[in-house]
């Protein structure tokens, strides 16, 4: 896999070398540093070639002199225009800064692939970090951010912007407004703006220029021309002076052009006889060096062909062009955007089709796959960027990428691409990571016959696999199996071997067979160990709760864990880490002391508060926080976190699974001896299974009318509903979901004065539970009834008396702990202790003004930490937040 979490070299985050000719702007910069010390943002907004750059580098050297000053910059172009990769480039300058991450960088980048309430409220780990140097002053620089036009990204930067700590300011350099909440900073006056006007350059800078570039004296009179045919534009004053000199070779004086929308044709006007200046060979150097987006010796040296590339770049930085030096050392360059966009228009103009010829140069010489795709593209390459999609899509998918991968996608010519097994391959993988299974099953299902076709053994079973987990996802077990059947024999390699281990169990789970699922467990904890790269996706699967209570999973559900906490290399580390909290929250749960499990929830709750984009670490922790609460006798509550589930759900996803989770909410109800809540699910839960649902949903049907006639003291009527649940569930079962038939049959047992019935019901159920210590079950059962089952029963279970004694006071334990509540977000450890001040502050009433007199703080800072109360809080107002407070 060829992808990182930076999207581009190092050179994207340097801050770029000051040129030798650079005029020094002493006012400019002093005032621009005393207004940038309250500010939010500094917006250095100006038509090309005015220098935007050149101030943004000045004012970097300045910051990063001063004490505690930290600078990263960002040369943003136009593959940065997407949400998830707009932030992987911010993560990337922000790298060295070594920031305190709650949660993996990687794992904070899968969420921001929109402007979604959820993506704003996954910055909070970003806010975090960069608020936990209160000692230190960042500066981020985002160069050239009129590349970025993708409404999204420019939401999302909006966001950070507007809940940025004190400690950051950000700087932005562009030839557009951005379309951001400039009008309410600039009455905050937390906005600084510079424009054309700030950067024109007057007659004392205009000398200062003619003195650098070693020109001869000019007059003043002659300068205040120049000026007034540019306007006072840097980079037609530069080419001015330095190559035409105010006149042409035929003795007639350049044409005058007045105003900012004749800059490009001044500048092409001047441009071209800069070109013409140089040597032809030097001429066809620079022109066919344009395709590059920086200018290395190994990829110019591919380009032009040239072996002298290194000392032909240090001579053209040497003649003063429009290059930015970013590492003088190798050297790499930058041609200006204005220049580099003049080059380009000639090279088409001089040489018709070579750029196409140049772009396949390019990505032949790349070190890294994904910087080459986008030549490949160019080039019209196709063959070669779909062989470059595949091997960076893995990467890109698991970090978030999904939009830049589809973008790619879809500038392959759509009769070329839809001939292409590969594609309809990488668009499921697309598909299924926005959990749209239909769409996913669709594409994978022509990629596998396509592959299937071409005999290409490889691709095909890694189609299949994915195929299978649709087909398992949708209720589609004859399918599913007879994936898993074709790839029985077929002898694959352990890092493929993993996803259909994977999809064993699942299987094994969806069809009730515990011997086939604990085998294809084991065998994907051996296949992973031997492909660390495969833990991601497929070990990260099991955090859910799927697979817990399961008889004799415990030890292999262990190793898993620890699968996932040793750290793999490639792609989706942080999501592999994260889960590790998922998957412990729930064997806790299920086989700990509830002071251990009540911590592990506590862990998992704030992590998926830091990430609300992803769906299944929501819906697991929302699942197992209703179940908590449900053995805390807090009802209502526990029935609102399971209401979340349902509300994150996807309509892929909701269309299989909103059932089973009601069923979650019927346990609840059961548990709390609430007939009519359970009476109100009774319609929908007992409604015939779709082909999309599992056959455990038979079972949740029949278990939920037993339950409910048991309520109603309906005994006959729901001893047999819960005979029938029994029998289906030794076919179909999700214990942490519907519960355990058995229990509620000798419950019912028990009622009708049959207690030989009820011991051995309940001695299977104990039976099963001791050999993973798995008493998580009984905490599902009404505390009353299970104590009626305990007195019923005394002296006829087989459970040896030592276990049953530990049993009780297990359960025992948990039920004396009920005082101890588990809210469903710790705030409190989230915010810090002066974001607990300002709470408790705002709660009463006071004011931004008032706060800061009473803290002895600025105004400005007041509101950066109000911002970040609101952004950990996921509140939308200071009425909310005050209401939390209140509450707590």
């Amino acid at each position: 896999m060829d992808i990182q979490t930076t999207p581009a070299s190092l050179s994207k985050y340097r801050i770029p070398r000051a040129r030798r000719d650079a005029v020094a702007r002493p006012a400019l910069l002093a005032r621009t540093l005393a207004l940038a010390a309250q500010a939010r943002l500094v917006l250095v907004q100006a038509p090309a070639g005015f220098g935007k750059t050149t101030l943004l580098m000045q004012l970097s050297a300045a910051l990063a002199a001063a004490p505690g000053g930290e600078v990263v910059w960002v040369s943003l172009d136009a593959e940065d225009n997407d949400t998830n990769r707009l932030f992987a480039a911010l993560f990337g300058a922000l790298a060295p800064l070594d920031l305190p991450w709650a949660v993996p960088p990687d794992t904070v980048l899968a969420q921001l692939q929109d402007a979604s309430p959820a993506a704003r409220t996954a910055l909070g780990p970003l806010i975090d970090a960069l608020g936990a140097r209160p000692e230190a002053r960042i500066a981020l620089v985002l160069d050239d951010l009129h590349h970025v036009t993708d409404p999204a990204a420019l939401q999302l930067l909006d966001a950070l912007l507007s809940r940025a700590p004190p400690e950051l300011c950000v700087f932005i350099g562009s030839r557009v407004t951005p379309p951001l909440s400039l009008a309410r900073w600039r009455v905050g006056g937390e906005l600084v703006e510079l424009g054309f006007e700030d950067l024109q350059f007057d007659l004392d800078a205009a000398q200062a220029l003619c003195q650098l570039r070693g020109l001869e004296a000019m007059s003043d009179d002659a300068l205040r021309a120049a000026l007034a045919r540019t306007h006072g534009w840097a980079a037609g004053l530069q080419l001015m002076l330095g190559s035409a000199r105010g006149a042409r070779g035929d003795g007639s004086a350049p044409p005058l052009l007045i105003g900012p929308a004749a800059h490009r044709h001044l500048f092409d006007y001047f441009a071209q006889e800069v070109l013409a200046g140089l040597p032809v060979p030097l001429q066809d150097f620079v022109l066919h060096s344009s395709v590059l987006p920086e200018l290395s010796p190994s990829l110019c040296q591919a380009v032009t062909g040239r072996a002298d590339a290194t000392a032909v770049l240090d001579g053209l930085y040497g003649r003063q062009l429009f290059i930015t030096a970013l590492d003088e050392t190798v050297p790499v360059l930058r041609f200006h955007d204005l220049f580099r966009d003049f080059l380009r228009g000639e090279l088409d103009r001089r040489q018709p089709g070579l750029a196409a010829e140049l772009h396949a140069r390019a990505a032949a010489a790349e070190t890294r796959t994904e910087r080459a795709v986008p030549h490949w593209l160019a080039a019209e390459r196709w063959p070669e960027a779909l062989a470059g999609l595949r091997r960076v899509a893995d990467g890109l998918l698991a970090v978030g990428g999904t939009q830049r991968l589809e973008r790619w996608l879809d500038q392959l010519p759509p009769d070329w691409r839809e001939q292409h097994a590969e594609v309809a391959l990488l668009r499921g993988l697309c598909a299924w990571s926005r959990w749209d299974w239909l769409r996913a099953r669709d594409e994978f299902q022509r990629s596998h016959d396509a592959f299937e076709r071409d005999d290409r053994s490889h691709d095909r079973f890694l189609a299949l696999g994915m195929l299978g987990a649709c087909h398992n996802a949708m209720g589609d077990m004859q399918r599913c199996q007879e994936a898993l059947q074709s790839a029985a024999s077929a002898g694959l390699p352990a890092a493929l071997q993993v996803a259909f281990d994977s999809l064993g169990s699942w299987n094994g789970l969806a069809r009730g067979d515990t011997a086939t699922l604990l085998r294809s467990l084991s065998a994907m904890a051996d296949n992973a160990t031997l492909a660390p790269e495969a833990r991601y996706p497929n070990i990260v699967d099991m955090g859910y709760g799927h697979f817990i209570g399961v008889p004799g999973a415990r030890p292999v559900m262990e190793r898993l864990q620890r699968l996932c906490r040793a750290r793999a290399p490639g792609p989706g580390l942080g999501e592999t880490e994260v889960q590790v909290p998922a998957l412990g929250a729930w064997l806790d749960f299920w086989h700990a002391e509830p002071g251990q499990a009540r911590e592990a929830l506590q862990a998992l709750l704030q992590l998926q508060r830091h990430l609300p984009g992803a769906v299944m670490l929501t819906i697991g922790a929302q699942h197992l926080n209703g179940l908590h609460l449900a053995v805390q006798g807090r009802t209502a509550e526990a029935i609102a976190a399971l209401d979340q589930v349902q509300d994150t759900m996807t309509a892929g996803h909701s269309s299989g699974w909103r059932r089973t989770y009601l069923h979650v909410q019927a346990r609840i109800h059961w548990r709390a001896g609430d007939v009519d809540g359970l009476a109100a699910l009774l319609p929908e839960l007992t409604a015939p299974r779709t082909a999309r649902e599992w056959p455990v949903l038979d079972t949740g049907a029949a278990l939920v009318q037993g339950l409910h006639a048991l309520l109603c003291d309906d005994l006959a009527a729901a001893r047999g509903h819960l005979e029938r649940a029994v029998e289906r569930q030794r076919q179909a079962s999700l214990l942490a979901f519907l519960g355990d038939a058995r229990l509620g049959l000798a419950a019912c047992c028990a009622a009708q004065g049959d207690p030989d019935a009820a011991a051995a019901w309940l001695d299977e159920v104990l039976v099963d539970a001791a050999r993973d210590e798995g008493w998580g079950v009984l905490l599902l059962e009404p505390p009353a009834r299970l104590r009626t089952l305990w007195q019923a029963t005394e002296g006829r279970l087989q459970l040896p008396a030592a276990s049953l004694a530990a049993l009780r006071q297990r359960l025992a334990a948990w039920q004396q702990g009920t005082d101890m509540p588990v809210r469903p977000a710790p705030a409190d450890g989230l915010l810090s202790e002066r974001e607990c001040e300002v709470l408790a502050l705002l709660a009463e009433g006071q004011s931004n003004k008032l706060i800061a007199r009473a803290l002895d703080l600025s105004l400005h800072t007041v509101k950066r930490h109000v911002a970040n109360i609101l952004t950990k809080l996921a509140v939308d107002s200071r009425t909310q937040a005050a209401a939390y407070w209140h509450r707590r």
